[in-house]
């Protein structure tokens, strides 16, 4: 496997400048010469200047043995980050890090959740058989709000509670099904068809809002709601199948594969394939993706970590730690730090938790129960 060492994150790619210093023409050598004698001391000066005190940030494995696999990992900030996981007979995996310490939630509930997602008060998560939970932060209670579907919940979005989507499939990947919370009832959102859907099972929903959401999964389709109407726009190559989607401004990735990763851009109208070709480096699986402010990143099988730079080109992070674990999940917090989650994802449950972290080293490595 081919791999390249990455620049710093959050610093410039170009080599600063000397700063230029102009005489007036005809001024003759000792203008010059004492140009020169500026120059020097202006370096002696910045040589004198402290400079950081901690290094930009650095990887390390918080969890690598956990009993189940963690799945899904979101945050608003790096003392406010969510992971949640399988269920390998006590309840659902639930952790919450608050920049000081790692605590486990019992929800009350069986089943292992796929993904989670907050906003204001309410952290919201969704899995097996129809699983949907929310946390209520101020009263550190969870509610559950039962769905009217048996099938696995891989993904879902809250724009407010009470616009929630959430999106899934059978155990074959296909039989996709979408659906709309309103405050009150879960239902098929309009404009959905069977048309729409055919043949499509459905991973995972983003979107800014409930008027521009992507719909990504198996079946060699993606969905794009814009403005209440639906399009289906078809995904070639990588097996035809998208596990994540996420975007920030005009920028939405798609990820996904079989035995060969696949990164696609997608916009209105159009999926372009943008991996990397097999002449330039070996991209595995991916299953998780994640546009931040600070960075643009992709993981997947084996520990797979990919960045993508300002020009909209892929490379793999050798930095990052080896482990035969496969990812499903990643975040990059305001900081610019990640965060990357998963496990032994083809067993069933899921096992063998594993979370890695880029940044500056956590203040707690244990749970607290």
């Amino acid at each position: 496997m081919s791999h390249r060492k990455l620049p710093p994150r959050g610093h410039s790619h170009q080599t600063p400048l000397a700063p230029r210093l102009h005489t007036a023409p005809g001024s003759g050598i000792v203008p010059r010469m004492r140009q020169h004698l500026l120059w020097i001391g202006l370096v002696a000066l910045a040589a004198c200047e402290p400079g950081p005190t901690t290094p930009a940030g650095e990887w390390t494995v918080p969890f690598k043995a956990l009993d189940g696999a963690l799945l899904s990992v979101w945050g608003t900030g790096s003392d406010d980050v969510w992971s949640v996981g399988a269920d390998v007979g006590d309840g659902p995996t639930v952790l919450h890090y608050d920049g000081a310490a790692w605590t486990r939630h019992p929800t009350g509930a069986t089943g292992t959740l796929w993904w989670v997602a907050g906003h204001g008060d309410g952290v919201w998560m969704s899995g097996e058989a129809g699983l949907v939970l929310r946390y209520d932060i101020p009263s550190n209670t969870f509610e559950p709000h039962p769905t009217p579907t048996p099938e696995r919940l891989y993904g879902i979005i809250p724009f407010s509670d009470t616009d929630v989507w959430t999106v899934g499939a059978a155990d074959n990947g296909l039989g996709g099904v979408v659906y709309r919370w309103d405050g009150s009832d879960w239902s098929v959102p309009d404009g959905l068809t069977a048309e729409l859907t055919a043949d499509l099972g459905f991973f995972k929903i983003w979107g800014p809002s409930a008027d521009d959401l992507w719909i990504v999964g198996d079946g060699g389709a993606a969905l794009h709601r814009s403005g209440g109407a639906w399009e289906r726009l078809e995904v070639a190559g990588g097996g035809t199948k998208l596990f994540t989607v996420h975007g920030r401004g005009d920028v939405v990735i798609g990820v996904g594969g079989a035995f060969q990763g696949l990164i696609v851009e997608l916009a209105p109208g159009t999926v372009t394939d943008v991996t990397p070709p097999i002449s330039e480096a070996e991209v595995m699986q991916l299953n998780g993706v994640y546009v931040g402010a600070k960075a643009t990143i992709a993981v997947g099988a084996q520990g797979t970590v990919w960045q993508r730079d300002d020009a909209g080109k892929w490379s793999q992070d050798a930095d990052a730690p080896e482990t035969p674990r496969d990812y499903h999940s990643v975040y990059v917090d305001p900081d610019g730090g990640l965060w990357a989650v998963g496990g032994t994802l083809l067993s069933d449950p899921p096992t063998d938790g594993v979370l890695a972290h880029f940044g500056q080293p956590l203040k707690s490595t244990s749970i607290e129960e």
